[in-house]
């Protein structure tokens, strides 16, 4: 379904800020001053979303050049409010050294939650495949497990409405479509990857949260490898990372109180996230290799948080890169 801007959509341009405060001496009032330093152009559509009965912003960054002949290679990223200030600087900069050698940078989309709406437990659902029973441990701060199982829901929607709007809106090269997720929306990117391979040209899944249904994820991609029915022209570029310490206790968990440290402990060791993307990622290159074209990278001192921007980056320049 193709939405138009004359529907529930209006663009805006707003300027990321940093806040900062002068020191006391310099201060001639009691009220904090704000230091603004500018940043990249992000425009806004506010979208009404008929497969989610709710309204999405879709956030936007575009390279400030002419669009190639085929239109710019694009990023559709999860999480959008937070990983796309991220994507929009190293977008930028990588743009600035493609032109040397005729790539232009892609355009960056983040999905995201109108203001004040978005919550932990609706991320939690959007982003959690569907299936008829779930395995999930404990979570460390004891409290129960929202609603699980909206990301197919959630998927449906980006394919028949925010991909749709953005290819309507922007010059955008429909052969060079990138999804990018990170924790439970790399988790959803591979499970896109596995039930809708032809969606997008490339995969980026960003320390992945394989603990989750375990069964169900080493499963489906084991079907989807052994199924001759999956035959692509070509091998489908998947870029995976994971950080070497995300199953560790980084110095601040350290410093929890004993209870706390250790059930974010047994936590950790009950996901196990650097084993189960290397569990994964050799399922990939023994059975896909007809299939998948995998960049797997075990990120070397890097945990959960800050795999991401490390990620980020790369995801630009293997957007960017012809294949």
């Amino acid at each position: 379904m193709r939405l138009s801007c004359s529907t529930r959509a209006r663009i805006g341009v707003f300027i990321l800020l940093m806040v900062g405060s002068l020191p006391a001496q310099a201060q001639s009032t009691d009220r904090q001053q704000e230091i603004h330093a500018s940043s990249q152009k992000i425009f806004e559509h506010v979208v009404h979303s008929a497969v989610l009965d709710r309204d999405m912003r879709l956030l936007v960054w575009r390279p400030e050049k002419d669009a190639p002949i085929d239109g710019f290679p694009v990023i559709y990223s999860f999480d959008g409010e937070s990983s796309i200030p991220v994507f929009a600087e190293f977008a930028d900069l990588a743009g600035r050294i493609g032109q040397r050698y005729k790539l232009p940078a892609p355009i960056i989309v983040g999905f995201a939650e109108m203001p004040n709406a978005g919550t932990m437990d609706q991320r939690t659902f959007d982003l959690t495949p569907h299936a008829q029973s779930y395995v999930v441990p404990d979570r460390p701060n004891l409290m129960p497990w929202p609603a699980l199982g909206g990301g197919d829901i959630y998927l449906k929607a980006v394919f028949e409405e925010f991909m749709p709007f953005i290819q309507a809106n922007y010059p955008v090269d429909t052969k060079r479509e990138t999804l990018f997720g990170h924790s439970l929306g790399a988790m959803l990117t591979l499970h896109a990857l596995v039930t809708h391979p032809d969606a997008f040209d490339a995969y980026v899944a960003c320390s992945p949260s394989l603990w989750f249904n375990k069964p169900q994820r080493m499963e489906e991609m084991a079907a989807f490898l052994d199924d001759p029915d999956v035959a692509p022209t070509s091998p489908i570029p998947v870029m995976m990372t994971i950080g070497s310490t995300e199953a560790d206790l980084d110095a601040w968990e350290m410093t929890l109180p004993d209870d706390a440290r250790a059930r974010r402990k047994a936590w950790k060791q009950s996901n196990d996230m650097v084993a189960n993307a290397r569990t994964l990622a050799g399922m990939m290159r023994s059975k896909g290799k007809d299939k998948i074209d995998l960049r797997f990278t075990v990120l070397d001192g890097e945990d959960h948080h800050t795999a991401k921007p490390i990620t980020i980056n790369r995801a630009i320049r293997f957007a960017m890169t012809p294949r």
